[in-house]
């Protein structure tokens, strides 16, 4: 019988396990880090606002397993504690997702008063710094208008009480949730991740928005494990930018069924990352942003 083998090649892995530290990953690293430390004194709420596939659950995975401690036969600890708000969330389903987080055996059970008691008694036990809400935006939704007050009291007695800093992480519309006076004062710094560019204008006092894309690509091919075309040509860089919208999440995953279709010495060309862009995008062959000529691609995604 053939076997039907679902695993990934090794080096394919190898190359997703590692997160590419370019500017704006560094950026909010640095925010994570200076938020953990207003722990206990003075607690600072911290927003990170971006559309889907710009690196921001990537960046948050980072810093909680870089910040996490290992847990030893008499203790667990667990610093860095990260949440998946739930769609519709309420008091509950959130406390609930909150203690499943920390351990809690039955992290269901219990009106929402015992709940949260159950979750700041666990936060002191686990010696727990920091909480993070991904997919905050759940809350901000039409339909769960109704229920945010509510939650968003929560969050602001979490705070109170556990003395953790708190991070709301979520799609651009979450910062809807900052017009309520309660959250606001708490929640002064926001980060909003934008989409690689390769236009002029300056990021920092050193750099330009292509600048910044262009370190990425060569962080990129750095530890690619296979050959491929120079990402850094200008024409090639273009296109990747074409494919992805300027978005890590696709860039990354092209790349990876690039990994994925390559043949042992094979320099990858940009007919196979055309090959890889229409395994992962539903796409016409005619608008390949890989296969057409540069003048059309211009025209069409520029």
């Amino acid at each position: 019988m053939q076997d039907l083998s679902v695993q990934r090649k090794p080096e394919t892995i190898e190359f997703l396990k590692r997160a590419v530290l370019h500017y704006e990953f560094n950026h909010i690293l640095s925010a994570l880090e200076r938020c953990i430390k207003t722990y206990g004194i003075n607690e600072t709420g911290l927003m990170i606002v971006g559309e889907s596939g710009l690196g921001k659950s990537t960046c948050v995975r980072f810093f909680k397993e870089n910040f996490n401690l290992p847990t030893i036969e008499t203790h667990t600890f667990q610093p860095v504690v990260v949440v998946v708000t739930p769609v519709n969330a309420t008091v509950k389903s959130l406390s609930s997702a909150l203690l499943k987080q920390l351990g809690c055996p039955k992290p269901d059970r219990g009106s929402a008063d015992s709940m949260f008691l159950r979750i700041t008694t666990l936060v002191a036990e686990l010696e727990t710094k920091i909480i993070i809400f991904d997919e905050i935006q759940h809350l901000s939704e039409r339909n769960a208008q109704k229920k945010t007050l509510p939650v968003i009291n929560f969050v602001k007695n979490l705070m109170t009480e556990t003395h953790c800093p708190i991070v709301l992480v979520g799609m651009p519309d979450a910062t809807e949730l900052l017009k309520e006076p309660q959250l606001n004062r708490r929640f002064a710094k926001s980060i909003r991740l934008r989409p690689f560019r390769m236009k002029g204008e300056m990021i920092t006092e050193d750099y330009t928005d292509g600048d910044l894309y262009l370190s990425f690509l060569n962080s990129i091919s750095t530890y690619m494990p296979i050959k491929t075309i120079n990402l850094l040509d200008t024409n090639v860089a273009r296109r990747l930018l074409a494919a992805s919208q300027g978005k890590i999440g696709i860039l990354i995953t092209i790349f990876e069924m690039l990994i994925e279709n390559n043949s042992e010495g094979q320099v990858a060309s940009l007919e196979d990352f055309s090959i890889a862009f229409r395994q992962i995008a539903d796409h016409d062959i005619k608008h390949c942003p890989f296969l057409i000529s540069t003048k059309k691609m211009e025209e069409l995604y520029f």
